[in-house]
């Protein structure tokens, strides 16, 4: 990692330029210290460059890796903390429609590694959804994430285009489950974890919930394909089930729920046995 500047910059000051990079990919398990990270004053070093992977904490100090992309970034898979969050800002990295190409964005959160603290989860996800307006695939991790990325989301109001939204760290209820679809009706896919009904429908009995989003609800979403479900051990897999069978009558193309595979036969049962039931039918 001593030599990352020269990847960029030669010793004598002179800029390296990759005319034709298109994929660049970095990967490294410690952390370097704030004052270990070089600057340059290179103008861009990547000009066609198409997907980048920082699987490591961000080696410069500036924006060097960004410089000269915004026009060709298609793919960008990134770690963040506050330092890596703070330098976007400061160099404007993005927002303003600055990548308008970008439709694939993943993002893992580090909290903690070596007493360096990630950046808060609300500032991490405030940083996911600046990046663009276009993105297809949206993916963050951070294991202290709260389901408040739902009403940033909302706020945010500009994920027409998003298809996947990968927030496996995320808890979210039915609730949020309805008014994320109303806001992304683009979207196929869903990656949470789910932990019940929440706050639209606290006072409907479990046997009127079918009826109510046959009538209120329906269709929901005429794009929503697969709903993956992560799962704690204290959560009723019974409950799992009929959150999938309620989207099976608000979307009309669901087809598919997916739980970890030691309870898939239980899901099974549990979706059979409310099959049986009259509000489902």
């Amino acid at each position: 990692m001593d030599s990352i500047q020269t990847l960029v910059q030669s010793t004598s000051g002179e800029p390296i330029v990759f005319p034709n990079l298109l994929k660049l990919s970095f990967s490294c398990w410690h952390y370097l210290e704030s004052n270990c990270k070089p600057t340059t004053n290179i103008t861009g070093a990547f000009p066609r460059l198409q997907s980048m992977y920082l699987n490591m904490d961000y080696p410069f100090k500036d924006d060097t890796l960004f410089r000269g992309t915004s026009n060709t970034l298609e793919y960008l898979s990134m770690n963040v903390n506050t330092e890596v969050i703070e330098m976007a800002q400061k160099y404007k990295v993005f927002g303003g429609n600055k990548y308008p190409n970008l439709r694939a964005f993943r993002i893992k959160n580090i909290n903690t590694r070596l007493m360096r603290p990630g950046a808060p989860s609300k500032a991490a996800t405030k940083f996911a959804l600046s990046v663009s307006s276009k993105l297809e695939i949206l993916a963050v991790e951070d294991i202290a994430m709260e389901a408040t990325i739902v009403p940033s989301i909302v706020e945010h109001g500009h994920m027409s285009s998003l298809q996947l939204l990968a927030i496996p760290d995320a808890f979210l209820t039915l609730s949020h489950i309805v008014v994320l679809l109303e806001q992304t009706p683009m979207l196929t896919d869903l990656h949470c974890h789910y932990t019940g009904v929440g706050t639209l429908f606290e006072c409907v009995e479990d046997d009127q919930l079918p009826v109510v989003f046959a009538q209120k609800y329906a269709p929901l979403s005429n794009n929503f394909r697969v709903l993956q479900l992560g799962h704690w051990g204290n959560t009723d897999i019974a409950v799992v089930a009929r959150c999938a069978m309620l989207m099976v009558i608000a979307c009309p193309r669901f087809t598919y729920a997916s739980v970890s595979s030691h309870l898939r036969e239980k899901m099974r049962k549990c979706i059979l046995e409310l099959m049986s039931y009259d509000s489902f039918i």
